[in-house]
């Protein structure tokens, strides 16, 4: 991003700065008004490209659940954007990353069968939103972010993860798991 015009920045800035506007206040607001600039670009590209992406079809439930609103009960008079009051906070990443799963597992069962329940500890992805069902679990609430996979014993597994990418390395485990869960 260039330099911001200087009637730009003298406008921002006459709603917040009272005093007589010279050139040593313009170099005060000037990194100020661009840096609010990007964040205002960001946060509208960011607010397309969810809406894009759909975002708008996960919700936290009163249970903590997040979950389609097409999955949701038409006879639920709870109102969808309730906070649960907790201590649980689903993460837009935990989000990212059950769609990651979800994706994944789409090729071995239907999509719809692939939920999330968000706990303090962990977010868990089960299949037919049954927890004993486990596809995976995701240990988002440290610094190093692990994903949790099942072994035969349902152990599960923790490996350690640099970004959501990290997921696609165990693509092949959460589709064994899926097979076998269906088994």
């Amino acid at each position: 991003m260039g330099a911001v015009n200087h009637i730009f920045v003298k406008l921002l800035a006459g709603h917040v700065y009272d005093g007589a506007f010279r050139q040593a206040i313009m170099e005060k607001f000037r990194p100020l008004v661009k840096k609010a600039l990007k964040r205002y670009l960001n946060d509208q590209v960011n607010d397309r490209l969810k809406a894009a992406l759909g975002a708008d079809d996960i919700r936290i439930s009163s249970g903590g659940d997040a979950q389609s609103e097409s999955d949701e009960n038409p006879d639920d008079n709870a109102p969808a954007e309730s906070e649960p009051d907790d201590g649980i906070v689903t993460t837009e990443e935990e989000i990212a990353a059950y769609r990651i799963i979800k994706a994944i597992a789409c090729s071995e069962a239907d999509p719809e069968r692939i939920t999330m329940r968000d706990s303090k500890s962990y977010c868990a992805v089960f299949l037919d939103d049954n927890n004993r069902k486990p596809v995976a679990r995701l240990f988002f609430n440290t610094k190093q972010k692990y994903i949790g996979l099942f072994d035969e014993n349902k152990k599960c597994e923790r490996y350690p993860i640099d970004n959501l990418n990290g997921i696609y390395l165990y693509a092949e485990q959460i589709r064994a798991e899926v097979q076998c869960l269906l088994q």
